[in-house]
């Protein structure tokens, strides 16, 4: 056993005697916090505690949403008031939901009502077709006698050709402005509607995928067969032959503008139409179906009698788009120099033989 030198003995002993005296103290304190203190049922009872704390409900997820028949376009971020196409959007979800009828039903249907609500833009354009076809042979010999006076360099006679038009048009209250509103008011309306369902397909509305029919079963996806493109272009061929959509028929349009909307715009549909969902190809059918429907019924005596609608004058069919062009530049090539091209060869020459070197 080690033993301490007698020097350190006393502070060995106090050491310990601290640590009785520590322990003593801690079991003094053990008695003094006993069970009987601790798990007894009437301390417990004085103990105010909050109340649990109630977990929220689970946010239900989009799907779950629209099978209770909610709307989900806030979800997908469609909403907004300064936007027409979020009405339309909000039409189409109400008549899919309500009507309970498939989306390409819906997309139709919407289309068809939308068409029908706003009838006097067709009637309004069929009033302008018919005045300008009234006067074609008078505004044919206008748009003559500008490309001849064109042709020839004179700047004076094209003002002078274009005052007289004015006043012949303003006589006859052929008004240019109201073919714009006609334009732009069939411009908005299928801005309106393609942007609606052209973002509903982006973010894969629920539905879409499995709401087409026939061979395109899955609207937000293109047409593998490419029918769906191919009428939208063939109908609007029609629709712009006819004119019910701009306030002007093609046989009042020069040879230029004719061949690019009866041959330029239809490809350039086709080829676009091709790359978007089938979708917005049922919406350019079912548009172009009610503008040829509009063209029928426009035709009949008694509809037109009904709105008062100038009668049809019938005239020759013009030639060919492309054939007025080849012949028009041909008379172009084959003319001979106008009084404006002599004068501006002969400045260049003038020019030409003022910088060059002095001939000695």
């Amino acid at each position: 056993m080690l033993s301490l030198p007698r020097a350190l003995a006393p502070v060995g002993r106090s050491i310990l005697t601290c640590r009785v005296r520590v322990v003593g103290a801690s079991v003094a304190q053990r008695s003094f916090s006993s069970k009987d203190h601790i798990f007894d049922s009437t301390s417990s009872l004085n103990l105010d505690l909050p109340p649990l704390p109630v977990p929220p409900p689970p946010t239900p997820s989009i799907s779950e949403l629209f099978e209770s028949g909610q709307s989900v376009l806030g979800e997908f971020g469609l909403l907004s008031w300064w936007k027409p196409s979020s009405y339309f959007r909000e039409a189409l979800e109400g008549i899919h939901m309500y009507a309970d009828i498939p989306w390409w039903l819906t997309i139709v249907s919407a289309t068809v009502a939308l068409r029908l609500a706003l009838i006097y833009v067709p009637i309004m354009s069929q009033r302008l077709v018919a005045k300008q076809n009234q006067y074609k042979p008078e505004l044919d010999k206008f748009r003559e006698r500008q490309e001849d006076a064109r042709r020839e360099g004179n700047n004076q006679l094209c003002q002078q050709i274009f005052i007289e038009q004015r006043d012949f048009m303003k006589a006859k209250d052929i008004k240019m402005f109201r073919q714009l509103g006609v334009l732009m008011a069939n411009g908005c309306v299928f801005m309106t509607q393609f942007f609606a369902i052209k973002k509903m397909i982006e973010v894969n509305y629920p539905g879409l995928s499995t709401g087409g029919t026939l061979w395109f079963t899955d609207l937000t996806l293109a047409d593998p067969y490419y029918v769906l493109p191919l009428l939208s272009a063939a109908t609007l061929a029609i629709v712009s032959r006819v004119g019910i959509e701009m306030g002007q028929s093609s046989d009042t349009m020069g040879p230029y503008m004719r061949a690019g909307m009866l041959y330029g715009l239809p490809v350039i549909v086709f080829a676009v139409s091709t790359q978007f969902g089938s979708g917005l190809c049922v919406y350019w059918c079912a548009s172009n179906a009610m503008s040829l429907a509009y063209a029928v019924l426009f035709r009949l005596e008694p509809i037109r009698k009904m709105l008062k609608l100038p009668p049809i004058v019938k005239y020759a069919k013009p030639k060919n788009a492309f054939k007025e062009i080849m012949a028009s530049r041909s008379n172009a090539s084959q003319a001979p120099p106008s009084l404006a091209s002599l004068k501006s060869q002969d400045a260049q020459r003038f020019k030409k033989a003022g910088s060059g070197k002095p001939m000695i």
